[in-house]
């Protein structure tokens, strides 16, 4: 699992100063969207009707987004950060072909996935195209620690998977277990984006480390409710099957709370155990994430996590791209969390008045406004 550092490893050492920055910084979604329109066209009719599938079903951009914002924070070339958001773009969806082979998966974000429409094969050599791709426009740069940042978080998402599928069906996974798979396969790439873009921008190298530091945070935040959301939510919201995780035998968070509780843990392992994969089985298995409280402990360590993020914001001068890094982890989890469902069951969102990390500033609806428009 990646190191997770705490306010102490970082205090002093700052040195933004204000004068660099001039009014509220707004990511270029456009731009870089255009600029991913020019990277992966090649003249091929089969080859650019593939890739522009891709790019019509594209998500949130959100590592693109912290990419930029990390590297806004001192004076850059735009162009070369505009190419390193699209190459850590690339990177994201190129893993996502990838993981749709080797998952099977049929949908992906409510569309047909490129295996299912084109086959396994067109997959893998779609995912190769999309990550040589990414290394070009990051070689363009000349920044070879960008490049060996980004290689290694790629090494470590392909370490990842393959230590998955050693542990796909294992109910004996622990906690450490789950995080250290998350880290692998999520939160790396996260804590990748904020650091490439903090390097380029020729950051202070505590500043980087900090930067990275909100990414992972952000990044198992991320993964966790999206585990919660594998359980209670629609596939109509999801974009996939409801509890295809736990179909593939993907075993998360909730699930390995829930097999600790002394009063249902034994029957959620013979329900696990079982071949069937009914919907009333898969029911039941909802029924025990509910009473056990496994749910409602996952939304709370999501949150945790989010709050751990935001805190290590704290710690720069208020400017106006810390703000928007805020706005954009406030907007991304609340999305998130609006979507479980709560009509059944014990409220998975029941926080305090001093927990709520989502009370709204002046500028909350204008930047929420803005986030909608791109996601």
């Amino acid at each position: 699992m990646g190191k997770l550092l705490g306010i102490k490893d970082f205090k002093g050492g700052f040195t933004i100063k204000a004068d660099t920055l001039a009014g509220t910084v707004i990511f270029p979604a456009e731009k870089i969207t255009e600029r991913l329109q020019e990277v992966l066209y090649c003249g091929n009719s089969e080859v650019d009707q593939i890739l522009s599938y891709l790019l019509e079903n594209s998500g949130k951009m959100l590592r693109p987004r912290m990419v930029y914002l990390s590297g806004s924070l001192y004076p850059h070339d735009d162009d070369s950060l505009t190419d390193i958001a699209a190459a850590l773009e690339l990177i994201h969806m190129a893993s996502l072909v990838h993981d749709d082979i080797i998952d099977n998966s049929q949908l992906r974000r409510g569309q047909p996935s490129i295996n299912q429409r084109w086959g396994n094969q067109v997959g893998v050599l779609t995912g190769d195209f999309l990550f040589a791709s990414a290394f070009n426009l990051i070689s363009r740069c000349q920044q070879p620690r960008i490049m060996e940042n980004v290689t290694d978080t790629i090494k470590i998402m392909c370490s990842g998977e393959i230590k998955q599928m050693g542990m796909l069906f294992d109910l004996n996974l622990s906690e450490a277990d789950y995080y250290d798979k998350t880290y692998r396969k999520t939160a790396c790439l996260f804590a990748s984006s904020c650091k490439a873009g903090a390097m380029l921008s020729q950051a202070p190298e505590q500043e980087i480390m900090m930067l990275e530091q909100f990414g992972l945070n952000l990044g198992y935040a991320y993964q966790i409710i999206d585990d919660v959301l594998d359980f209670v939510s629609d596939s109509s919201l999801l974009g996939k099957p409801a509890a295809s995780d736990l179909r593939q035998g993907n075993i998360t968070l909730p699930v390995i709370l829930a097999l600790k509780d002394s009063k249902y843990g034994k029957k959620l392992r013979s329900l696990l155990q079982s071949n069937s994969g009914s919907p009333r089985k898969l029911k039941e298995i909802q029924t025990i994430l509910e009473a056990t409280g496994a749910l409602q402990e996952s939304v709370r360590l999501s949150r945790r996590y989010l709050e751990l993020g935001l805190n290590l914001l704290e710690e720069f001068p208020l400017n106006p791209v810390i703000g928007e890094m805020k706005r954009l982890s406030r907007y991304l989890l609340e999305g998130y969390y609006k979507k479980l469902d709560t009509s059944v069951g014990q409220p998975l969102l029941m926080v305090s008045a001093e927990e709520d990390l989502f009370a709204k500033s002046p500028l909350d609806e204008k930047i929420t406004a803005d986030y909608r428009d791109y996601n």
